[in-house]
């Protein structure tokens, strides 16, 4: 999944570009992480439970950005934060990463991408100037992210594990870039 400061780093260049498409900068950007806090993700996400063995068809059916676009009112600053935070997940998930999560099991998976986004939010929150205190929501952040570097610290360790980085940093950016140019529906 992309981490919370991707998220952050996609809101702030989409407010940068497109400025007046935003009122309430906070609520955006805390959209941008909400769907991440939910207890049901699932629900969060707009998606369906399905297939754990299959890991495509699970990415392309546990979010679906239009599915809440068609029943949240989208002229809600914080409805378009949350609707940006799914859009990403979709693309990460469907076309980002589509080859890599062809390739892997789901075992394999959650560690390379436990692995990545740890190097991906050094990286962002230097070059994209983000942090978990850009939105309200950052204590809540801040314990799931400890909790998730405790479950995962004993794989960390393991000298039989071998991780692989599904991506370099540049292909993070044009990512960035690209999703940041979307136009949020106004439905």
């Amino acid at each position: 999944m992309p981490s919370q400061i991707t998220h952050l780093a996609i809101a702030k260049r989409y407010l940068e570009k497109h400025p007046q498409t935003i009122f309430d900068v906070q609520a955006f950007l805390d959209g941008n992480i909400l769907p991440d806090l939910a207890a049901d993700k699932a629900n969060a996400h707009c998606g369906v439970r399905t297939e754990m063995h299959d890991l495509v068809k699970r990415n392309r059916e546990k979010v679906d950005p239009v599915k809440f676009a068609m029943t949240h009112d989208m002229h809600d600053d914080l409805n378009k934060g949350q609707y940006l935070h799914l859009y990403v997940d979709y693309q990460f998930y469907n076309v980002f990463l589509l080859e890599y999560f062809k390739n892997i099991t789901i075992e394999q998976s959650a560690i390379d991408m436990y692995e990545v986004t740890r190097r991906d939010d050094r990286y962002l929150e230097k070059k994209y100037q983000v942090a978990y205190s850009d939105s309200t929501l950052h204590e809540e952040l801040q314990k799931i992210n400890d909790l998730w570097d405790k479950e995962n610290a004993e794989l960390r360790c393991n000298p039989a594990y071998k991780f692989a980085f599904p991506y370099k940093t540049e292909e993070l950016d044009a990512f960035i870039e690209e999703i940041s140019e979307i136009a949020i529906p106004q439905v």
